[in-house]
């Protein structure tokens, strides 16, 4: 958290308030979720640029700004980003504020493991060094059965551990893996080598739906994501498997099990996913 439907959230609330806003400023409140560069290089470098475009690239958003900066935010699991009006308090577990003409822009992280990089035209691209590998999303043309069968043919690897691999899924997490994979009746367990190409065509079509769905939703909200103004997400009010351990399957009333995978969490109904 978040994944690709709480940042894509995040863009599309943020790119009209934002866009063409000139920063006025920048406060540093944590200086080790400054990625790059110093933190007091990034407030003196971002300080009267002018915000152009807003765009995401899996879970990582980014802030065209003008003189080629790029100012990316990697929320990792449970950064998010607030707008608030100008004389608003910082709130807690506020780690930086970057003060525009109309509003402040906080980023708020509490355990710490997001991080915020500024980088310039002539800085040659080594941070965030996910942004640099990975592969396409769910949502794209370019994801489509080809690709994807070709990514997990005669792998020995879980398939769930395959989902959550950015350089094959860019974008998906824990939560919309889960979800798909019961959307599929596939197990996670199940070695990629052993997923049919039928199957990988039914997970293809179950990535793109919960994905798509959860963007309307405006993302999951479990743990501490919330949108721009802190209201709540939907999506988790359409959960299957995920977050429901030892609850009743809603197809089958089989009690969801949690196992872990490669040390994460990971929950599935061991009657209707084979």
């Amino acid at each position: 958290m978040p994944e690709l439907p709480e940042v894509e959230t995040i863009r599309r609330e943020l790119k009209p308030r934002i866009t063409n806003q000139r920063i006025t400023g920048c406060t540093v409140l944590r200086e080790d979720v400054i990625g790059c560069p110093s933190a007091k290089v990034f407030c003196k470098s971002v300080t009267n640029e002018t915000i152009l475009d807003v765009v995401r690239k899996a879970k990582y958003l980014i802030l065209q700004l003008t003189s080629n900066k790029k100012l990316i935010f990697h929320l990792r699991l449970s950064g998010t980003l607030y707008l608030r009006d100008r004389d608003m308090p910082a709130e807690r577990f506020t780690r930086v504020i970057i003060a525009l003409e109309k509003y402040q822009l906080f980023f708020r992280e509490p355990r710490v493991l997001g991080r915020v990089y500024l980088l310039e035209e002539k800085d040659t691209p080594q941070v965030p060094k996910g942004l640099y590998t990975l592969g396409h999303e769910p949502l794209s043309h370019e994801f489509d059965y080809e690709y994807f069968r070709n990514k997990i043919r005669g792998r020995k690897a879980h398939i769930k551990s395959l989902l959550l691999n950015q350089t094959i899924c860019a974008g998906v997490g824990n939560i919309y893996s889960d979800e798909a994979l019961f959307h599929a009746g596939i197990r996670p367990l199940r070695r990629a080598r052993r997923v049919t190409t039928k199957e990988t065509e039914k997970l293809l079509i179950a990535l793109r739906k919960v994905l798509q769905k959860a963007v309307d939703s405006f993302g999951t909200s479990v743990g501490d994501y919330t949108r721009t103004d802190g209201s709540n997400g939907s999506f988790q009010n359409f959960l299957y498997v995920y977050g429901r351990e030892g609850e009743p399957c809603r197809a089958c009333g089989t009690s969801i099990v949690v196992r872990k995978i490669g040390n994460r969490s990971t929950r599935y109904c061991p009657k209707c996913q084979k």
